[in-house]
């Protein structure tokens, strides 16, 4: 099977089922405050606004798509060519990739947030036929065979037969290319068949069941395997609708309007919508936050769900307290992604969750093998383990051994307390991320940093101190008065709040000195990828002199 066969058979009921729906609006010339909970709230700007609906149904997404693949067939697009899309989220991103699909093309997806340089790079590395761009990129910004508009997609052939321009295909045949984030080296082109592709959005559906009634609201870019799966392949599987905005921002003021069942964020997300419909520092009485929630996101929101980078406990608990948890998973591009997942067996009218949901990403999902060595490396087989990188068989096989993949992640099992149930995952860090101090002593900073986040007053965190004799906390505060204190006052105050919270960790895995940061770690800056994950290398690059002076400082610790 492969993604376009969801469209390209569907029954009548389906034929008139909404599938995606495109909402204009016109904003008045002087923008209003939203109103929460009957008050103003601070941060989120909305103006008056007229909107206007276009609702696609599957009939129709079937008839555009078989438009698009003649119009690539006349482009002498033969099976296995490559076909990069620089556009962002829309319905021609869809019907693009369908096409491909269709015709056994590949489709190569690439985040114009890369830059420039990097866009044309991995441009380059696959050497595609042709190269489509949306209305936000110039059509001669890119050097390419052939550019084109990806609105030169929309032009509708009525009655035409879609079966009549799929091609034959194999299940290992490649159907898309993602370029990986590129947090801890150079982005790879991680080759994804359709088998790849169809079995982890299974899987996800095995775990996360979505029904045709369901409406998403999506924001996060098709271009990444997170969404890829877990949003737009879903949406074909299980024949629901899609909804598009571009941005945070975006999501937050529209989401009360488009009364989505389903959203899927990053841990930004839930920062900014936490922070919305609850002052941390005044806490919220329960009535009140789910009355907020439900102002913000509409009332028929029924599942959240984070994904790139871990979320914090403590939000995962405030989440689930006011009756909506924010579900969570794990994976990596190379795996299709999904490998772990909370499930949501039951009822989908009545969403009940274990307290397990607010530490862990769940047990492996459908298809999928893990081992843990004995130097707790997470290893991934099955279905979803891609067919390699372009153009890399050496990088290839040094990931996948024996058709293991090595994730380069650090596990744990951690049993169910419902012994019928499977053992959960709890993700301990980068094996590359693994400190190693001169004293010899191992430090795996994900965890350790994941219990810092948790207290609300800290915005970012990270510990350094590879082939040092202790290591260093880098701190950016939420609190901006922290930053008033004297120096000898603030380190003196922030080493013994970490000994307080780190009181059940050996003394060598506790850092001995703070170092508090002002700059902003985000995607802009540099610092952290589009997901919120750390750039380890660049944020110790930037604060090298910092980290130096501190040790100079503190050269007396040991």
């Amino acid at each position: 099977m492969r993604l376009v066969d969801c469209i390209a058979r569907l029954n009548s009921k389906q034929e008139d089922q909404t599938a995606w729906i495109e909402r204009t609006s016109v904003a008045s010339a002087e923008p209003a405050l939203v109103s929460l909970s009957g008050e103003t709230s601070k941060g989120l700007i909305s103006a008056s606004t007229t909107s206007s609906l276009r609702k696609w149904t599957w009939g129709e997404i079937r008839e555009r798509t078989a438009s698009a693949a003649i119009h690539l067939l006349d482009l002498g697009v033969q099976p296995q060519d490559r076909i990069c899309n620089l556009g962002r989220n829309s319905l021609d991103w869809a019907i693009l990739d369908l096409a491909c699909s269709a015709i056994n093309a590949i489709h190569v997806p690439i985040d114009a947030r890369l830059g420039h340089a990097s866009c044309q790079a991995c441009i380059d590395h696959v050497e595609p036929k042709l190269l489509f761009v949306d209305e936000e990129s110039n059509l001669t910004a890119y050097s390419c065979q052939q550019v084109l508009a990806l609105q030169s997609l929309n032009n509708i052939s009525k009655g035409v037969s879609l079966d009549r321009y799929c091609v034959p295909y194999h299940e290992e045949d490649v159907a898309n290319i993602l370029f990986t984030s590129g947090t801890t080296s150079a982005h790879k082109g991680v080759m994804l068949t359709h088998r790849n592709l169809v079995s982890n959005a299974m899987a996800k559906l095995d775990a996360m069941p979505q029904v045709a009634d369901d409406h998403r609201l999506n924001f996060l870019p098709f271009s990444h395997a997170y969404a890829r799966t877990c949003e737009l392949s879903t949406w074909l599987l299980s024949h629901s609708s899609m909804e598009i905005v571009h941005g945070i921002d975006s999501v937050l003021a529209q989401a009360n309007t488009a009364q989505p069942t389903l959203i899927n964020g990053v841990p930004l997300f839930f920062e900014r919508l936490h922070s919305l419909w609850e002052d941390p520092s005044n806490g919220c009485d329960h009535s009140a936050a789910v009355r907020s929630l439900g102002n913000i996101l509409g009332p028929k929101i029924r599942r959240l769900a984070s994904g790139g980078a871990p979320i914090r406990d403590v939000l995962r608990a405030r989440f689930e307290s006011a009756g909506l948890p924010v579900f969570q998973g794990y994976g990596l591009t190379e795996a299709s992604p999904v490998v772990c997942s909370n499930r949501n067996a039951r009822s989908i009218d009545a969403i009940q969750c274990s307290s397990e949901i607010l530490t862990e990403v769940g047990p492996v999902v459908q298809g999928v093998q893990i081992k843990i060595d004995t130097d707790t490396k997470l290893w991934v087989k099955g279905d979803g383990v891609m067919k390699g990188y372009w153009n890399d068989p050496s990088e290839t096989q040094r990931r996948i051994v024996d058709g293991w993949l090595d994730t380069g992640d650090l596990a744990e099992y951690v049993p169910s307390e419902d012994k019928t149930e499977s053992a959960s995952i709890r993700i301990l860090g980068r094996a590359d991320d693994t400190i190693v101090l001169s004293t010899g002593y191992k430090i795996f900073p994900l965890a350790i940093e994941q219990l810092l986040r948790s207290q609300a007053w800290v915005s970012e965190c990270m510990i350094v101190g590879h082939d040092r004799p202790y290591s260093i906390l880098l701190l950016k505060p939420n609190v901006d008065n922290l930053l008033d204190a004297t120096k000898e006052r603030l380190e003196s105050m922030l080493l013994e709040w970490l000994w307080t919270i780190l009181k059940s960790y050996p003394s060598y895995a506790i850092p001995k000195a703070v170092l508090v940061c002002q700059e902003n770690w985000t995607p802009q800056s540099g610092l952290t990828n589009f997901k919120g994950g750390l750039r380890r290398r660049k944020i110790e690059a930037f604060y090298s002199t910092a980290i130096d002076k501190k040790y100079q400082e503190s050269k007396s610790i040991s």
